[in-house]
């Protein structure tokens, strides 16, 4: 087996220098005089809606239903412009249609004045009235192709830039309607989120002559409140134009018959130093043997101790049990770990309001800065929505984008009695900063209850799978009564926390890096090839039970991990030495992982990423460092004009986690070098809010390169390396667990 390296990389910043071509309308695109009209008739229409139904905000909500997922850059730019301002500075929301997956289309909610919707109309009839005596009522890509573009602009109120733009707008429009929200959960209470407007919450709801004695409410931040089915009767009546979001309200644990059974008594040794992985679950049972190794906080208020049945703690247990001395009771699944200490926090006995639940783990966070890696194993049994990531997920993406921590979150568990098709995942499992992991039987196979993703369409949920035990296939956890056959998603994310704080706190990983090495160890070789369908239930796949697997790699292949910070338009490295062989060819096929933890926006809907980070790894082809990318993504070349719906599919544009790799095949040959050129290694950013870097964003990069032949070739890298002034660390397990221990000693000074 070969070490797993670590290269320190001197990556170099560079400025975006692209030029954006001509804009035109997209192939096969076209826009005529009757599109115009049509648009000009919704617009009226949204005028008069607002006419009937008297409105409590200065402006007004108004939808653009787009024809295709849009791409920043092809969002309209002059239909609903105000003055001084761009388009994307009225945004407020965005969302897909309620067509079938993979034929959906964005819709993004606006807030302008009437005045901007009566100048639009106005402006559309000066547009239509140009395609009539200009281009006979119809305008396509050719018109607009340069240089053969000769049309006269002269005789008309607007400018020649400004009616390119309108017309070319129309094209990616299919309509403007008034924002309506179309499901709602079948529960007596949830959560609703309005557009953000001039009105705070509390003035709002007092322009609504909410009464909360009669209709009572909980307010959370600036936007949300838990509401009754009666009272979200009364605010869809009056504005339904300005609820943006609903999810549900109650995260929960399904806990299973516990039958008494004798309580077998285990040695365990007193703990030391070992590294602390934080809990936030049901109560814990303190009596257990393990005990002494879990420091216990029942999280809860005197008044939730009556709201509360304090007897209920094998849930919490079970999971801890794991945690603490999980290979002792499941040797088959001995990780290599060891045994980790655990800080338990009991926030509920069963079931927990969402919006108490988020408060609790902001306060537990925020109290235990010493803890990377936390644990958390309540979910809905609600799906979560194709248009919005739900209230809690969005919490858990804020804390992990701001602080040095980890979510691991169970992918929840399908609970139906009877079961027609694969449920959504219920919440917080849509947290695209968290570790998600679904679980599978021991042959691998998907658990009975599972439930998959994707979130938002396209953003791949869960990350991974793990050995979670199903009905007629268990794994074992102890209880206040002694062990007990379980089966969860709730047992699968425990062993995937232990190595990721394995990782992190022994290892010295950074968590982009942690977490990059446990998704790359799933998806191996093999992902490329999982059918899609697997995909959406697996993530990227099983993670190795042995945490040796994760940090050590076969003798014909070199892995190495990157660590880096993203903050220009490129951050790139163009002179990684890879060896070659005898014939100057590069014996490799090559796969790399990137992971990063952006900051989010909840309020944007499905586009919910403030920050995408794209990857390119492979040979560099020119002088101007042209990397030939083993995944063939052109996204960012200048000359592409890739559709949106594409980058988001092949390339996980906007996703957190990309994964690229070439497949492994018997057939597999050396490549050609092109002359003394090495491999190049590059993250591109971009914002989706701004056109600047807000703060710099770090990022973790595991690259795998496997020999053709079979040869070990890990020592002419390291050496490569090492010429080039880099620093290589050979990660050995036993060298870091000595370390640790070392870094762990109490020192007293005489």
């Amino acid at each position: 087996m070969n070490p797993l390296l670590q290269v320190k990389l001197r990556f170099t910043g560079e400025k975006n220098n692209q030029k954006p071509g001509a804009r035109n309308l997209r192939a096969k695109a076209e826009t005529s005089t009757e599109k115009i009209d049509d648009l000009i008739d919704s617009l009226r229409a949204v005028l008069r809606f607002y006419k009937d139904n008297p409105r409590i905000t200065d402006k007004m909500m108004i939808d653009i239903w787009y024809n295709d997922i849009i791409a920043k850059s092809n969002r309209v730019r002059e239909l609903l412009k105000p003055s001084r301002q761009s388009t994307n500075d009225t945004v407020v929301g965005a969302r897909f249609s309620d067509a079938p997956e993979g034929e959906e289309n964005h819709i993004i909610t606006h807030y302008v004045d009437e005045k901007t919707i009566n100048y639009t109309i106005e402006e559309l009839q000066v547009a239509k009235e140009f395609l009539q005596k200009r281009l006979g009522g119809k305008a396509t890509p050719t018109n607009f192709a340069e240089p053969n573009s000769n049309i006269d602009y002269e005789g008309f109120s607007l400018g020649k830039g400004k009616l390119r733009d309108l017309i070319i707008d129309c094209s990616v429009v299919e309509k403007f309607d008034v924002p309506r929200v179309t499901e709602v959960p079948d529960r007596d209470t949830f959560l609703i989120t309005f557009y953000k407007s001039e009105l705070s919450l509390s003035l709002l709801l007092e322009k609504l002559r909410v009464d909360d004695a009669q209709l009572p409410y909980t307010a959370y931040g600036d936007d949300t409140i838990s509401v009754t089915r009666d009272l979200f009767e009364m605010i869809n009546d009056k504005i339904p134009y300005m609820i943006s979001m609903i999810s549900a309200d109650l995260s929960s644990i399904t806990l299973e018959d516990i039958s008494p059974k004798k309580r077998e008594e285990y040695d365990i040794p007193k703990p030391q130093n070992e590294p602390v992985i934080g809990v936030i679950d049901t109560f814990f049972d303190e009596s257990v043997y393990f005990g002494s190794w879990v420091d216990n906080n029942d999280y809860i208020s005197d008044l939730e101790k009556y709201q509360n049945d304090l007897d209920l703690r094998d849930h919490g247990t079970e999971v801890t049990s794991i945690i603490v001395d999980g290979p002792r009771m499941n040797p088959w699944l001995d990780d290599g770990c060891g045994r980790f200490r655990a800080r338990h926090f009991g926030v509920c006995s069963s079931r927990i309001s969402t919006i108490r639940l988020v408060k609790k783990i902001k306060d537990i966070v925020n109290e235990n800065p010493d803890i990377h890696v936390w644990n958390l194993s309540l979910g809905t049994d609600d799906e979560v929505s194709r248009n919005f990531v739900s209230f809690d997920a969005a919490a858990l993406d804020e804390i992990q984008a701001k602080k040095n921590v980890v979510f691991v979150v169970s992918g929840t568990n399908d609970n139906r009695e009877t079961r027609e098709g694969i449920l959504r995942v219920g919440s917080p499992a849509d947290s695209l900063n968290s570790l998600v992991v679904n679980s599978v039987r021991r042959d691998g196979q998907p658990a009975s209850y599972s439930r998959k993703g994707n979130i938002l369409s396209f953003y791949n949920k869960p990350d991974v799978s793990y050995y979670g035990g199903d009905y007629d296939d268990r794994i074992t956890a102890y209880t206040s009564y002694g062990t007990e056959g379980v089966y969860g998603t709730s047992f699968a994310a425990p062993w995937i926390s232990r190595k990721m704080c394995y990782l992190i706190d022994v290892m010295g990983m950074p968590k982009e890096v942690a977490k990059a090495l446990i998704i790359d160890s799933a998806a191996a070789w093999d992902y490329k090839t999982m059918a899609i369908k697997s995909k959406s239930v697996l993530g990227y796949g099983v993670v190795p039970v042995d945490i040796r697997k994760i940090v050590e790699t076969e003798s014909d292949e070199i892995r190495f991990v990157v660590y880096g910070t993203s903050d220009s338009y490129r951050t790139a490295n163009y002179a990684i030495p890879v060896p070659k062989d005898d014939d100057n060819k590069y014996p490799y096929v090559a796969r790399a992982t990137l992971c990063y933890f952006p900051e989010c926006s909840r309020t944007q809907g499905v586009d919910y990423t403030d920050r995408e980070l794209s990857l390119k790894f492979g040979r560099i082809v020119n002088d101007k460092g042209k990397i030939s990318d083993i995944n063939d993504n052109v996204q960012d070349d200048a000359d592409s004009r890739m559709d949106e719906r594409k980058s988001r599919k092949e390339f996980r544009k906007w996703d957190n986690t990309k994964f690229i790799s070439r497949i492994v095949k018997n057939s597999n040959k050396p490549v050609k070098s092109y002359d003394d050129r090495l491999w190049g290694l590059s993250v591109t950013s971009k914002e989706r809010l701004s056109t600047q870097m807000r703060v710099p964003l770090n990022f973790g990069v595991v690259v795998t390169l496997k020999e053709v032949n079979g040869i070990n070739r890990i020592e002419d890298f390291i050496k490569a390396c090492t010429l080039r002034g880099w620093i290589v660390n050979r990660i050995d397990v036993q060298n870091q667990l000595d370390i640790y221990a070392s870094s762990q000693e109490e020192i007293h000074f005489d």
